[in-house]
């Protein structure tokens, strides 16, 4: 084989090989990486021209927990893309999405290889000058037949760094953050949230979001806002029995608590236990209004104990109820 055939066919394995790393990285990708580009190619609504992925705004970071989730649960980079495109007001695709490591990862091979040719292409354009001494002349013309050789190995472990370096940047802190689902909706604003809810009133797992608002609401007491989202999920073809149940308690007592209306909230606790006759909060908050509102001590005291001998309930639970029921016994009025 002449020597040009040899370096033509280095070149060529030397370049599949760069292809096929390159190829690798780029095709493999982690679901961090997933979350990093879909993030990059999404405008931050309240943000200069920048990516959710970059910006550090409150918005962007819910906006991409958002986009954690979904590619924890599998969904597509488009469908993710189309839902918060739908969702948050403002927000538009970048182009190009093409940035960072992953932008060099691409150019680099193209680069190296490109730098290794023309150098080969000068060197063979200037020639070895002639030397009157053999052995030195040879030596040289062996070094000379290298030198491609080499320059191609150099252009292709400089490829085998930058890959290395991406490689090691994906395995790094942040991958496999996708994965953490105790995440979920726990730094997600009440803002962002109840903005996802607007725009998807109907989208079957929306009634988890709209219960995680209520929840927030009612332990800040704020019955107010809690109300429509606790009833929605009451009234949602979608929401699983647990939700219902929530929110069918929770609204009881809130009409108690608020309006002091007996007979409505006895009425959603009795909903509540005709789909889960176990629900321990049902029949305690029910015995709490019968005693305290209509004064029905004897039903009262028969929910009381049913919840009380409940093997599981919380000992603190039921030291609680067992207090209720000596209360109730006793003639004590309702605290």
């Amino acid at each position: 084989m002449s020597e040009r055939l040899r370096n033509i066919a280095m070149a060529g394995v030397l370049l599949a090989m760069a292809g096929a790393l390159v190829l690798l990285v780029a095709t493999n990708p982690t679901d961090a990486d997933r979350v990093e580009a879909i993030g990059e190619r999404i405008k931050c609504p309240v943000c200069q021209g920048e990516s959710i992925a970059n910006s550090p705004s409150q918005l962007a970071r819910d906006m991409m927990a958002v986009i954690e989730q979904r590619v924890a649960e599998g969904q597509s980079d488009e469908a993710i893309v189309d839902e918060l495109l739908a969702s948050y007001s403002g927000a538009v695709l970048l182009d190009p999405p093409a940035s960072g490591w992953t932008l060099v990862l691409w150019l680099a091979p193209i680069l190296a290889l490109g730098g290794g040719v023309a150098v080969i292409l000068w060197w063979r354009g200037h020639p070895v000058p002639e030397r009157t001494d053999p052995v030195p002349q040879a030596e040289q013309s062996k070094a000379h037949r290298l030198a491609p050789l080499l320059i191609l190995a150099g252009a292709f472990a400089a490829i085998v760094v930058v890959a290395g370096f991406f490689l090691q940047d994906r395995a790094g802190p942040n991958a496999g953050v996708a994965d953490l689902s105790s995440r979920n909706l726990e730094d997600v604003s009440n803002e962002t949230m109840q903005a996802v809810i607007d725009a998807n009133p109907d989208h079957p797992q929306v009634d988890g979001m709209r219960l995680a608002l209520a929840e927030r609401y009612y332990e800040e007491t704020n019955y107010r806002a809690a109300f429509p989202h606790y009833l929605a999920v009451a009234e949602s073809p979608n929401a699983t029995e647990p939700q219902v149940v929530t929110a069918l308690v929770r609204l009881g007592w809130m009409t108690w608590q608020g309006n002091a209306e007996a007979e409505t909230a006895i009425d959603l606790f009795d909903q509540a236990l005709a789909i889960d006759q176990d629900s321990t909060t049902a029949r305690y908050l029910k015995a709490q209004v019968l005693w305290c509102g209509p004064g029905d001590t004897e039903e009262a005291s028969i929910l009381l104990e049913a919840v009380r001998t409940d093997p599981d309930v919380d000992d603190d639970v039921r030291r609680f109820v067992t207090a209720d029921l000596e209360a109730i016994r006793s003639g004590e009025a309702c605290a």
